[in-house]
């Protein structure tokens, strides 16, 4: 059995009318339809925004909370040629958001530099010990991007220095907002702005297109890099942002992402928003985790193609190297979540464990184990790390009121940055837990997958591929649809990348589907076998190989119930027989007591009624024919096992049989009649010659004859009876077993193996 990660949530779309004018208003397949229906778009205007995103859709960026005053005091300090200093964050929104800022204020002619905290000395937002050196440089007038609400302390320092500061964020608004002669925030409490759920670089993007009179376009696609790389809701303005900026990123890169995507081997003309989100958002990342993110923002802004192609290679060494510090910690990290199964929320700690990555590495765990998840590096008394949640979790909230256990804190309700003394996880741990219960997070509860729509295998085709590309640009809050197919089976299962990926064919009842299952290795070996009932969910993708296109499912999850199918059935019994690991199950007590004690150490021989004394087996081996199929159906509901083989031997057959008619019962009473006192025993062989029936047929005759009372037995003689009462010899118990018999073995030895899979099948559901 293998049992779904998730709770898979299927969609209730009810509305054919509504279909059918989406599919001739748009163009679009009734598929696109449904799911643009079930995710909440159930009117002409609102699907008719989504599937057509363009400029006029973008927000009035006056509209954001104090835009008009931002917008006034830059362009002053344009026009008296102040020395003005953009300050900004170590990740990729941070980079792109303070590429943007740059780039409009340098448009506009001002005396602009920039400046990126390293992570490792300066930390998250604010820093005094930086704005102290900047002041000492002459700046005259700072800007924030993608951070600066939590620097109330810092910003009153500059106050007081004379020095103004704008703020440009969209991280989580703490009670006490800095006294910053402007504060630009999509969300702030005074503002009404009709969309809170801007990056920080798309605010960059709104601050530059409100200094520009215009949307700035020239930077859409670093707006649209931010969005993604920071996991923002693709939905409202943030669709727009990121669609546009996509279309220019295919059409006209800029000289940084042309050789970035050159060097990572991606083609343009399929470029979307994973690529963004694998691609080029971890090659950037990587400057801000291991090296220094002000590399980043001069990278984004050069002109020259051979130094963009220079550093492009630099970034690909340190993105390898990103990779194999991931893969480390990660596989420690997991290894100590497993000691907190019975946790809510994980808080995990190790030594020597590179900062640069622990965003990553707790969002590895988050997959894996569904839990929101805090990875931290201990140095020294100190601990300092990521968080990443669940969709059901909001971290910020459940991290904000214990501020005075943290010496750092800043975040959102996805993912937040931290710092404590050792001495205080347990409190963290235990205020965590008390969060996660407060939220009606619990800990066995599964995260939740949506699926767009149950679909056979054949469905996986060029058109519908190219249909759902009306929903795209994918990512948080516009998933990548999610379908359901069941399999009848399933095969050419073979791992890949040293056994940590899979891939096989499912079968299904209209196609052949090819699946890939990053991460799913170590399940190969159970897949392997054939199951009773296999369902799996995952996304549509394009595969090109040697120039053919095939399509396949990138698997989200599976649900296999029931046990899985081995068919090992043998007519011959031998040693080698019970040469697996398994707990062999005997239906027959002559058969157990002789071939039981061939079982293997290792193994466990049982007798059927023992077996439903174990909690749970590995592979349950049914080695010999049960009475009826009531028996075996008891065996198979109430004895649970991962995998199920097929033995089912028998010494001596009968569906080969042959079964006797009328003429044989005639020719045996006839013969018996006139034959008295016939030493049945020492003649049997030449009897059944003598009447031309087999030898298992002629003992079949003897014993309904028996049952019938129209013969006797005594001391090995055998006599007709005379005048014997009439009765139906097909009704004799012996006959009926007989019959019984055969009819059990053509079901459990002589079907095919489908055949008797789904007869398993149905025996395990079957209501006693």
């Amino acid at each position: 059995m293998i049992s779904a990660r998730n709770k898979w949530v299927f969609p209730q779309v009810d509305r054919p009318d509504l279909i059918e004018e989406f599919t001739e208003a748009f163009g679009i397949s009734d598929l696109v339809a449904k799911i643009l229906i079930a995710r909440g778009y159930d009117d002409l205007e609102k699907a008719h925004t989504f599937l057509q995103p363009d400029e006029s859709q973008f927000h009035d960026p006056f509209a954001l909370h104090d835009m008009d005053k931002a917008i006034t005091r830059i362009l002053a300090a344009i026009d008296a040629g102040e020395k003005i200093v953009v300050y900004g964050d170590y990740d990729v929104d941070g980079m792109t958001a303070t590429a943007i800022m740059t780039w409009a204020l340098e448009v506009l002619g001002a005396e602009v530099s920039y400046f990126v905290p390293d992570r490792f000395n300066d930390g998250y937002g604010p820093n005094l010990k930086q704005y102290q050196r900047l002041v000492d440089e002459g700046m005259q007038l700072l800007i924030t991007v993608d951070n600066g609400v939590s620097g109330f302390e810092e910003i009153a320092w500059l106050t007081e220095q004379k020095i103004d500061v704008v703020v440009t964020d969209h991280h989580e608004l703490p009670e006490q907002l800095p006294l910053a002669t402007a504060i630009v925030h999509p969300r702030h409490p005074e503002g009404a702005y009709p969309f809170g759920g801007l990056s920080g670089a798309g605010v960059a993007f709104k601050v530059a297109s409100a200094l520009l009179e215009a949307p700035a376009d020239e930077v859409l696609d670093l707006a649209a890099i931010g969005t993604i790389a920071d996991v923002m809701d693709l939905t409202d303005e943030n669709r727009t942002i990121t669609a546009l900026g996509l279309e220019n990123l295919r059409s006209d890169p800029r000289p940084a992402l042309a050789a970035l995507l050159q060097k990572a081997g991606i083609d343009l003309s399929k470029l979307d928003a994973a690529t963004v989100g694998f691609t080029i958002g971890p090659r950037l990342n990587s400057l801000g985790r291991l090296a220094n993110a002000n590399d980043g923002v001069q990278f984004l802004l050069m002109d020259e193609p051979g130094e963009a192609e220079t550093m492009a290679g630099q970034l690909e060494e340190l993105n390898t190297k990103r990779q194999a510090l991931v893969n480390t910690i990660s596989t420690e990290a997991l290894a100590q979540a497993a000691n907190f199964a019975d946790e809510p929320v994980l808080v995990l700690t190790g030594e020597g464990w590179h900062e640069g990555v622990l965003g990553i590495v707790a969002a590895k765990v988050v997959e894996q184990t569904g839990k929101p998840t805090l990875v931290l590096n201990l140095q020294g008394q100190e601990l300092k790390g990521s968080a990443r949640s669940t969709a059901a979790f909001d971290l910020f909230a459940a991290l904000d009121p214990h501020r005075d256990l943290m010496l750092a804190f800043g975040g959102h309700a996805a993912a937040a940055g931290l710092t404590l003394m050792v001495d205080k996880v347990p409190a963290l741990r235990m205020a965590l837990n008390q969060a996660a219960e407060s939220q009606g997070v619990a800990s066995a509860a599964l995260p939740e997958l949506r699926i767009a729509a149950e679909i056979g295998g054949r469905a996986f085709n060029r058109e519908n591929y190219e249909a759902l590309k009306a929903l795209a640009p994918f990512g948080q809050g516009n998933p990548e649809p999610l379908f359901a197919v069941n399999l009848t089976g399933v095969e050419n299962v073979k791992t890949m990348s040293a056994g940590k990926h899979l891939r096989f064919t499912g079968q299904t009842r209209d196609a052949k589907l090819p699946i890939v299952a990053f991460g799913r290795g170590s399940m190969a070996d159970e897949l392997a076998g054939r199951f009773l009932e296999l369902q799996v969910v995952g996304t549509m993708s394009e595969n090109t190989f040697r120039g053919e296109v095939t399509y396949q499912m990138m698997l989200a999850d599976l649900n296999a119930t029931g046990s899985a199918f081995l068919d090992w059935r043998t007519t011959r019994l031998t040693v080698q027989t019970f040469n697996q690991n398994a707990s062999y199950i005997f239906f027959q007590k002559k058969m157990y007591e002789q071939a039981g004690k061939y079982v293997q150490a290792g193994s466990e021989a049982l007798w059927w009624e023992d077996a439903f004394n174990k909690t749970a087996l590995d592979t349950m081996a049914l080695v010999d024919l049960p009475d009826s199929l009531e028996q075996l159906a008891e065996v198979l509901q109430f004895v649970p096992a991962k995998r199920l083989a097929a033995i089912f031997y028998s010494k001596q057959p009968r569906y080969l049989q042959q079964a006797p008619n009328r003429q044989d019962f005639s020719r045996f009473y006839k013969f018996v009649s006139g034959h008295p006192n016939f030493a049945f025993k020492a003649q049997y062989d030449n009897l059944a010659k003598y009447l031309n029936i087999e030898r298992n047929t002629l003992t079949l005759i003897i014993q309904v004859f028996l049952e019938a009372k129209f013969v006797t037995i005594d001391n090995g003689f055998l006599n007709g009876v005379s005048n014997p009462a009439s009765v139906k010899l097909e009704e004799m118990p012996a006959y009926r077993k007989f019959l019984d018999q055969r009819q059990l073995e053509q079901q459990l030895i002589y079907s095919t193996t489908a055949e008797l899979e789904q007869l398993i099948a149905d025996l395990s559901k079957q209501e006693n």
